[in-house]
C-alpha cells in the first residue's frame, strides 16, 4: 500500500509564494486543496526578518494572467500555534486553473499563485459522507485509538457511521498528537475539547491518522504508517484536518489546519439555527 508521509505545511508554508522585489513581504497561502466553489482559506505575510505582519495589508486575488483584481474585504485574523497570526476568508472560485493572491502596504507587496482543482483530493463542502467506521470505545481501548495524552472519552463514544443515525450536526477531527508535524494536532484537539463543555449535546470524533501509531512511535519512522480507513476514504495528506457534518451527512465546513474555537462556534451555531 502506497504510504504518505504527512508533510509539515505551517512553518514552511508549502504553497507557492513569491516575494516583492524589494523582498519585504512574503504572502504565503496555507490553505493547499483548492477547488471550484467556497473555499476557506488561509493566508499569512511575514517580513524580511520573518516576522508575521496583521497591520496596513490589503489582499486582493484574481485569475493568474488577468489584470483585473477582486479586494478581500471580509477577513478574520486568527491565532495559530505556536505564534503566529493568520488571515482567514472565503474565497468562491468560478474557474479551475491558476489564480494568484496579492498582498499590498507600504512598505511594498508580495503574490502567490495557487492551483485551484475541478475537485480536490479531500473530500469538500457539499460532499455526503458514507458511514463509515472509524475506532470508537465499543471496540478499543482509549489508549488504543489515540495519541492525544489527555483524551476526551466523549470524542470516542462515536464511530462516524453511528453519528451520522443521531441525524444532527457534528465535528470530525484527523490528527495525530503524538506524531504531529505541524504541531497543531494538540492545540486543535484542545480548542475541541472547549466546544464540547460549551455544547454538551455536540458530538464530536476524533480519528488517528494511523491506526498502527503505536508501532510508529515505537520505531520512529513514518512511512511504516498504515493509515485509517475513514483517512484514505476522506483523500486526507496533511493534518491536522477538521469537518463539520450536518444532520443529513453532508459537509458544510472544512478546516485545514488549525482552527480556532471561535470559528468552530460560529459554524456550530449557524449549522444548528
Amino acid at each position: 500500500m502506497r504510504k504518505i508521509i504527512f508533510l509539515l505545511f505551517i512553518s514552511i508554508f508549502i504553497n507557492c509564494s513569491t516575494d516583492s522585489k524589494d523582498n519585504l513581504l512574503s504572502l504565503f497561502v496555507i490553505t493547499e486543496e483548492l477547488e471550484v466553489g467556497e473555499n476557506r482559506v488561509v493566508l499569512t505575510v511575514l517580513d524580511e526578518n520573518g516576522k508575521t505582519l496583521t497591520n496596513g495589508l490589503k489582499f486582493y486575488f484574481r485569475e493568474f494572467g488577468n489584470e483585473k483584481k477582486t479586494e478581500i474585504t471580509s477577513k478574520n485574523i486568527s491565532n495559530w500555534p505556536p505564534n503566529r497570526k493568520v488571515f482567514v476568508t472565503n474565497i468562491n472560485f468560478d474557474k479551475v486553473g491558476y489564480w494568484e493572491f496579492l498582498v499590498e502596504s507600504s512598505n511594498g507587496g508580495a503574490k502567490a499563485t495557487i492551483n485551484v482543482k475541478e475537485d480536490s483530493k479531500t473530500v469538500g463542502v457539499g460532499d455526503s459522507i458514507d458511514p463509515i467506521y472509524t475506532p470508537s470505545l465499543d471496540k478499543y481501548k482509549i489508549s488504543d485509538i489515540t495519541t492525544d495524552i489527555n483524551p476526551n472519552p466523549d470524542f470516542y463514544s462515536y464511530s462516524l457511521d453511528s453519528a451520522l443515525l443521531e441525524g444532527k450536526p457534528f465535528f470530525i477531527t484527523f490528527s495525530t498528537p503524538g506524531l504531529c508535524v505541524t504541531g497543531t494536532c494538540s492545540p486543535q484537539l484542545e480548542e475541541l475539547k472547549e466546544i464540547s463543555k460549551f455544547y454538551d449535546e455536540a458530538i464530536i470524533i476524533h480519528v488517528e491518522i494511523w491506526q498502527n501509531f503505536k508501532e510508529v512511535m515505537q520505531k520512529g519512522d513514518l512511512s511504516l504508517g498504515i493509515l485509517n480507513d475513514s483517512v484514505k476514504k476522506f483523500g486526507i495528506e496533511t493534518e491536522p484536518w477538521t469537518f463539520l457534518i450536518d444532520e443529513d451527512g453532508m459537509i458544510i465546513k472544512r478546516y485545514q489546519g488549525f482552527v480556532e474555537f471561535s470559528e468552530l462556534q460560529k459554524d456550530y451555531d449557524y449549522v444548528n439555527n
